[in-house]
């Protein structure tokens, strides 16, 4: 891997907050996380390491308690890849560290490494022993009309991307940080983890 930079990094942090959260059946960014909404707990975790947050939301959508730039999907109900759009647009730096909001446990070492890693790539993507990671992921400028041709073709899965692109996958093994909050057992899991 290239040397990893200092923070704050040469990349706008792109949090995902425009899913429906289906399984969970109400918004997972403002679940009580415990003492703060989901969201706002992801964010204070690695606010520092950026100079510039972008939060993607969906259209209608707003988080008023948080102070950074909100920007809805541009084409709306299209999944993350919309939302990845939107962000990488409204961003200032080339490249975007994608987040989605549902993990508040990322290692924020592994931020500068998958940074550094992308490196004349247009994307860097962790692969864990279950595949892909497009939801923790380095994405760059480069990719925009790739994904505008995706989605004007009616595709939603980010994985459609890499093959069209120079992709960089950072084997990870299973880091115990990596873990989405997808259903209320998930939650439960997650308080208890805190002690």
């Amino acid at each position: 891997m290239c040397e990893t930079p200092a923070p704050p990094y040469p990349a706008t942090l792109v949090l995902l907050a425009g899913g429906t959260s289906r399984r969970m059946k109400r918004d997972k960014a403002l679940l009580p996380a415990p003492d703060r909404p989901l969201i706002e707990g992801v964010l204070a975790r690695v606010t520092d390491l950026f100079a510039e947050i972008i939060v993607s939301v969906a259209p209608g959508r707003t988080y008023d308690f948080l102070p950074y730039l909100q920007v809805p999907d541009v084409v709306e109900g299209r999944g993350p890849m919309a939302g990845i759009l939107a962000g990488l647009s409204a961003a200032r730096h080339e490249a975007a560290f994608v987040l989605a909001c549902d993990i508040p446990g990322l290692d924020r070492g592994f931020v500068g490494e998958l940074i550094a890693a992308s490196e004349g790539h247009d994307i860097a993507v962790p692969r864990t022993g279950k595949g892909l990671e497009p939801l923790v992921a380095v994405y760059r400028k480069t990719t925009i009309p790739l994904i505008e041709r995706l989605l004007a073709d009616g595709k939603r899965s980010v994985l459609e991307l890499y093959p069209l692109c120079r992709t960089k996958v950072v084997d990870i093994g299973n880091p115990a940080w990596l873990r989405n909050i997808n259903t209320p057992l998930d939650f439960e899991t997650y308080l208890k983890s805190l002690g």
